[in-house]
């Protein structure tokens, strides 16, 4: 891997590349429990290719390269990353917390059986403007006392990544802050830095360089890239053809319309 192959950890595809490797997930979520000061070890991992949302919109809908982990205490994790995080990323973070949640159980089983289930999301700023901390932790609460409910069995950690560059590095800080670090870097250069001497981080540099020098899956990587920039692509068509139609509604002229939206003539033509 070199400058002009860098792909960084926050990029959701390596993220789940590395991760997807039991000994660096297994290594990352224990420092993760150490940080919060909760005594809680990972067993095992389950990585899912492909799932599908049940719903309205189940077909339009589909979940790649779901990352799992179960812990010592009977807990499911499951983890996600984000290059931005605004109320759509709240809100998927949500759809992919209850299913996991939800297909623990088949016809006939017994809901006192259910195991917790935790979703951690890596991301950028201060969502709502209300997570001031490196990790921000969110569960369900009785709102006349906000007092946590007895058994929770779903929790949600808001886990910054900006925030570590305001920290004074120091060879004996946190391991998990260590992790941030070296998913957040920039560049290969900064990754090397972070990992000189650390033997699973220097293990997952190996996996990184192995994943931008095998063609197919760069192919695979391109191409995930591509239909992500083109259902971008879609959704933003969908709403000049909605904002269009509701100027037609309210009799604004074609070429009124065409400046407003870029849509071209025809297209609107067509909408009408």
């Amino acid at each position: 891997m070199n400058e002009k192959t860098f792909y960084p950890l926050t990029d959701d595809i390596c993220f789940k590349y590395l991760f997807s490797k039991k000994e660096m997930l297994s290594d990352f979520l224990n420092s993760f429990y150490e940080f919060v000061g909760e005594n809680k070890k990972v067993v095992a991992i389950e990585i899912t290719t492909q799932k599908e949302i049940i719903g309205k919109k189940r077909k339009s809908k589909t979940f790649y390269g779901d990352i799992l982990a179960y812990l010592d205490c009977d807990e499911i994790v499951s983890i996600e990353m984000y290059t931005k995080f605004n109320k759509r990323e709240y809100k998927k973070s949500l759809a992919y917390l209850t299913r996991v949640y939800s297909e623990q159980f088949e016809e006939g089983d017994d809901y006192a059986q259910a195991k917790k289930v935790i979703g951690i999301s890596l991301m950028e700023g201060n969502y709502r403007l209300n997570n001031f901390k490196i990790v921000n932790d969110y569960g369900f609460v009785n709102k006349i006392n906000y007092g946590k409910t007895e058994d929770e069995y779903l929790q949600m950690y808001l886990v910054r990544l900006d925030k570590v560059k305001g920290i004074v590095y120091t060879d004996d800080e946190k391991r998990f802050i260590k992790w941030l670090r070296f998913i957040k870097a920039g560049e290969l250069k900064e990754m090397e830095k972070i990992a000189k001497g650390d033997k699973n981080m220097e293990q997952a540099l190996k996996f990184m360089k192995r994943f931008v020098n095998d063609e197919k899956n760069l192919s695979i990587f391109d191409s995930i890239k591509d239909r992500e920039r083109n259902a971008k692509e879609d959704g933003i068509l969908e709403e000049k053809k909605k904002t269009a139609k509701n100027m037609l509604q309210d009799d604004m002229s074609i070429n009124i319309i065409m400046k407003y939206t870029g849509l071209s003539k025809e297209e609107i033509e067509n909408i009408k």
